[in-house]
């Protein structure tokens, strides 16, 4: 990465107090071994706050979006094919090039998107389809170990994308000029999480639009929570009391056995729906309770298991298996389904449902994060499906300055443009002009954590330990499963960190 003046710092520290829920989200520390902060923003000539009459407007969250620079240099590449590779989950056809406009939002959006980073540096943008995701990390290393420069961006399947990078097949995202992780293209994470001893290998940024699209979240029925007389849940939020505990309270206040069955069943009305996958394995993030994290000093620690972990379990067992007004499924999408029937006030789902399944859905709805454990957790955090896209190098990559200034334009132009057009069709709203519902979207956006113990779990650590054991038939004691297990999963992990430590 590129050095950069202090006076870009300023810059982008004055932008960042009029960034939506600065207050809510907070900003993340960068960690002490990382390099040097970017530049920020560069506000264009013409300030976009000054009306007409010399009066100031307020910034709509598109607008202040626009005016973020991505300084990159002004170059021409003659040409040349910029080509990502992908699995069938990235839906690379869909989201990383798109072959004509066809009046819907997020389809046009992503066509100008790359239109005009192809006009601007010369450049064509292709995608190669590794197809499903294990065979795509086959192919990927099979390239990468043949020499035979076949992708210059790798963006696919975190999990198995985090196999190769085991295999020491990726650069270091640090050695690719250009890139910024300063930005607000780039999620937090990437320096917070993802770096450790100034070495990233996956990173996270808006062109893999599937890592917003994954997103955990939950929905909720606006017409019935006014029905049932329900405190307005993004006001619950925004006081920080979406907690555990509450969301088991408004279960039990909205259960109705609407066919007078007796049993809890599909026909009655439910305050949480949620299948059985990770939908509960988020719990554990958004209770703060992640696998890794760093000292006071910066030094990366492993946390997974404590007092914490165990309470979090407990009460976790308790709403999803104890409490009336809960109805479960193990079947993906199984809550977001009883969404769509209007019988459930809420559900556990990511941002993408509401493509899937609410396009037909006739009430106004809402969509906030996961509850915090307490009230005394500071943050509200989430988890990003594992199916999502994470973005990577080969080792024998041509030319780093080509990928370095593609990849940084084009994950800044999906900030700009891609994402608010898929947050309306998300909230079935236009995200420039629903202020209310612009502030929750970005919020749960802003609480995505990419723990280090779970996009490097590769499925030998112990990052889905707590869904098997919260959709178990009977309650099991987290200890002595964890005790069982801490053996080969600590193992793993000690691998996991002797990656950064190079040669």
């Amino acid at each position: 990465m590129k050095q950069f003046r202090p006076i870009a710092s300023v810059l982008l520290a004055l932008l960042m107090l009029i960034l939506p829920l600065s207050a809510l989200a907070g900003c993340s520390e960068t960690a002490p071994e990382a390099p040097p902060a970017g530049t920020g923003t560069s506000p264009s000539a013409a300030d976009p706050g000054q009306a007409d009459g010399g009066e100031e407007k307020e910034l709509t969250p598109a607008e202040q979006r626009m005016l973020v620079s991505d300084d990159l240099p002004e170059t021409d590449f003659n040409g040349k094919t910029f080509t990502v590779v992908g699995s069938e989950s990235s839906s690379g056809e869909k989201y990383i090039v798109t072959e004509e406009m066809n009046g819907e939002g997020v389809n046009d959006s992503i066509y100008k998107r790359n239109a005009a980073v192809e006009e601007r540096f010369g450049a064509k943008i292709a995608y190669l389809e590794g197809g499903a995701h294990r065979d795509c990390a086959t192919m990927i290393a099979n390239s990468i170990t043949s020499a035979d420069a076949a992708f210059d961006l790798i963006q696919f399947h975190v999990v198995s994308n985090s196999g190769n990078a085991m295999k020491g097949l990726y650069l270091n995202w640090y050695d690719v000029p250009h890139v910024n992780f300063e930005k607000p293209w780039w999620s937090d994470s990437t320096v917070k999480d993802l770096t450790l001893n100034g070495r990233a290998f996956l990173a996270i940024g808006d062109f893999a639009l599937t890592s917003v699209g994954s997103t955990y979240c939950m929905f909720y029925d606006k017409v019935e929570a006014v029905n049932y007389q329900i405190e307005d849940p993004y006001e619950t939020v925004k006081a920080g009391r979406w907690t555990l505990d509450h969301l088991k309270s408004l279960c039990e206040q909205v259960y109705t056995d609407t066919n007078g069955s007796g049993a809890e069943d599909e026909e009655d009305y439910y305050g949480l729906a949620s299948d059985q996958q990770s939908n509960y394995n988020t719990y554990l993030w958004s209770c703060d309770n992640p696998i890794f994290t760093r000292d006071s000093n910066g030094e990366i620690q492993y946390v997974y298991y404590s007092e914490h972990l165990v309470d979090v379990y407990n009460s976790c067992w308790d709403l999803l298996n104890n409490r009336a007004g809960v109805y479960s499924k193990m079947d993906h999408g199984s809550g977001m389904d009883l969404f769509s029937k209007y019988h459930t006030l809420t559900c556990n789902a990511i941002l993408s449902g509401a493509i899937s399944y609410l396009a037909d859905f006739t009430h106004d709805y809402g969509i906030i994060p996961y509850p915090k454990y307490d009230e005394n957790q500071a943050e509200y955090k989430s988890m990003v499906d594992g199916g999502h896209e994470a973005m990577a190098v080969g080792k024998n990559a041509e030319n780093l300055e080509f990928i370095g200034i593609m990849t940084e334009a084009l994950c800044a132009e999906s900030y700009k443009s891609v994402l608010p057009a898929y947050y309306d069709v998300c909230l079935k709203t236009r995200y420039a002009s629903s202020p209310k519902d612009a502030e929750m979207m970005d919020l749960c956006v802003n609480a995505r954590v990419f723990d280090l113990g779970y996009v490097y779990d590769n499925w030998n650590g112990v990052a889905f330990f707590f869904q098997e054991l919260l959709r178990a038939d009977t309650f099991q004691d987290i200890t002595s499963y964890y005790k069982k297990k801490e053996k080969v999963a600590t193992k793993y992990y000690e691998k996991v960190l002797a990656l950064f430590e190079g040669e």
